[in-house]
This record gives structure tokens, C-alpha cells and sequence, in this order.
């Protein structure tokens, strides 16, 4: 379980750097976070490097947890619910693609359909919400411990 867990992360960081990539190539030079005329705007670069940042320090610290959890939920609830909250970056790294996602067609509003988008900002909400739900479910489940 823990050896999918992990090709499936990889694969998510995959999934992020094309996303990541491809909103780059496609944003302006200056990233907007908001249609409203007064928000803080940056540097396509610096959203770059930013969000890259942003990303690693997510993953290392989500990393660092599951590392110090996974033990303790090894020993209490068994193998699979350890693979299951070793799975919380892989849902937190779709998230972030969500919303980088969404911020690329923010900018790009001369091609694309702001509000044919807007689901993007619910899908890594909603994601995390399954997670947790399941995640309880697995722990008063007495069938899924050892």
C-alpha cells in the first residue's frame, strides 16, 4: 500500500510541475490573484519560484509528519489507514494544482471562459473533505484495523 502511495505522490508532483509549467508559459508578464483593480499583482517569475517554494515546503513538511505519524497509526489502526494518511500529500498536491490551474485561466480571460473554471477552486476542497471522511470512516471501522 505504502509503495502505491509513494508512485502516486511522485506522480503527483509530475502533475504539478506540467501544470505549473504550462500556466507559466501562458500567464503575462504581471499574475493577477483577483479581478478586483486594487489586489497585489506579481511577477510571473516570482509566482514561479514562489509557488515551486510554496510547494516544496508543503510536501517536506507534510513529509516530516507522515514520517513521525505513520508509526503510531501503524501500531494502533494498522497498515492500511497508515497508507491512507500517507496519501495526504497526494491530495494536497492536486489542490495546489487546482488552483494553480485557476489562477492560469484568471490571467488568461481573453481565451478562456473565467466561469467555465470557477469548479476548480471547489475540486481540492471537496477532495480533502472525501479524505477525511473516509479517513474517520477507516478508524470506527473495525473490519479495516491489522
Amino acid at each position: 500500500m505504502l509503495k502505491a502511495v509513494n508512485f502516486v505522490r511522485l506522480l503527483s508532483i509530475i502533475i504539478f510541475l506540467g501544470t505549473l509549467s504550462v500556466v507559466y508559459a501562458y500567464l503575462d508578464p504581471v499574475v493577477i490573484f483577483s479581478l478586483k483593480a486594487d489586489m497585489p499583482t506579481m511577477h510571473r517569475t516570482y509566482f514561479f519560484y514562489l509557488g515551486s517554494l510554496l510547494f516544496l515546503v508543503i510536501n517536506i513538511l507534510l513529509w516530516l509528519l507522515i514520517k513521525i505519524i505513520a508509526p503510531l497509526i501503524v501500531q494502533k489502526f494498522g497498515l492500511l489507514l497508515a497508507g491512507w494518511f500517507a496519501a495526504l500529500p497526494v491530495v494536497v498536491n492536486f489542490y495546489i494544482c487546482f488552483l494553480i490551474g485557476f489562477l492560469g485561466v484568471l490571467n488568461n480571460t481573453s481565451s478562456l471562459e473565467l466561469s467555465n473554471y470557477v469548479y476548480l477552486n471547489f475540486l481540492g476542497p471537496i477532495l480533502l473533505l472525501i479524505w477525511m471522511a473516509l479517513a474517520i470512516y477507516f478508524m470506527s471501522t473495525k473490519k479495516w484495523f491489522h
